[in-house]
């Protein structure tokens, strides 16, 4: 047996004791509540339990469709959990013993749970879990042990600047330490530069954005060729020339550095074509 097909069975496995613990409790939860309102609904009383069971399931598939259609309102989702109360209280009022009492309130949460579950299934697959962005990479923990304090910027900075790929916050990090290197040989000053570099610079260098010198362009014959094609209107081929030249000369060629290298030659670059024609050149 495959892999694949060892996985397949084995969902199929835990589905299908999920809902037979959902039909247990469900069962059982319809049973006792039926019983235990039959004094005030007679003949009806089997549409208590079974009203109060499909509301769970109906409501929490209403909050799906909403979502679905972009007019989720967060107070729906209150309603199957004030539901999933009224059955737990109904199971458990009549019983006078603590054994009793944990009983029924254990099986009717088997359903919920059973519902609840399926949800999410559903959420995660229709991606209306809010978790559609990918997540921000951890750090590994031996950095953390030699290095504390400036991982602790590092994630900070990662925090921040919305960088979420662990490897791009470590060459961020790297061009940083490079412009801060600059402005201090501008400015003559490994502390003053704080006050004495442009504003701009300052600002730029705050936000992770200034690039380093190291990054424009050093070889003046790809720069006339870059600005010839820009000229004649076609940006992203001149984009292209920008980041041939980077892989030519060893440098790596991420969304930024080529962003970077492109702002030096004059060449407009956004940040969805950047990442494009960077990823070709990896």
């Amino acid at each position: 047996m495959t892999r694949d097909e060892w996985e397949r069975w084995a969902t199929l496995g835990v589905v299908g004791l999920v809902a037979a613990l959902g039909v247990i409790g469900a069962v059982n939860s319809f049973t006792h509540v039926a019983a235990a309102v039959r004094p005030s609904f007679g003949d009806l009383a089997p549409t208590v339990p079974l009203g109060v069971d499909i509301g769970i399931a109906a409501f929490t598939g209403l909050d799906l469709l909403m979502a679905r259609m972009g007019m989720r309102t967060r107070w729906l989702r209150l309603v199957p959990w004030g539901l999933v109360a009224v059955t737990v209280y109904l199971n458990v009022a009549g019983e006078t013993t603590l054994v009793g009492q944990l009983a029924h309130g254990v099986l009717p949460l088997l359903w919920v749970v059973a519902v609840e579950a399926g949800a999410h299934v559903v959420r995660e697959l229709a991606g209306l879990s809010g978790r559609g962005a990918p997540r921000m990479d951890r750090i590994r923990f031996s950095r953390w042990v030699l290095a504390p304090l400036p991982t602790l910027l590092l994630w900070r900075r990662m925090v921040l600047w919305e960088v979420r790929s662990y490897p791009e916050a470590l060459a961020r990090e790297q061009d940083r330490l490079l412009a801060r290197c600059d402005l201090q040989d501008a400015t003559g000053s490994t502390v003053g530069w704080r006050w004495k570099a442009p504003r701009r610079d300052r600002v730029l260098y705050r936000l992770g954005r200034l690039a380093p010198a190291a990054l424009a362009p050093a070889d003046p014959q790809p720069v006339a060729r870059v600005v010839e094609v820009t000229a004649n209107g076609n940006g992203d081929h001149a984009a292209d020339l920008i980041a041939q030249d980077m892989k030519r000369s060893g440098g790596k060629v991420t969304r930024r550095t080529l962003q970077a290298r492109a702002k030096a030659a004059g060449v407009p670059l956004g940040t969805t074509k950047a990442a494009e024609i960077a990823a070709r050149h990896r």
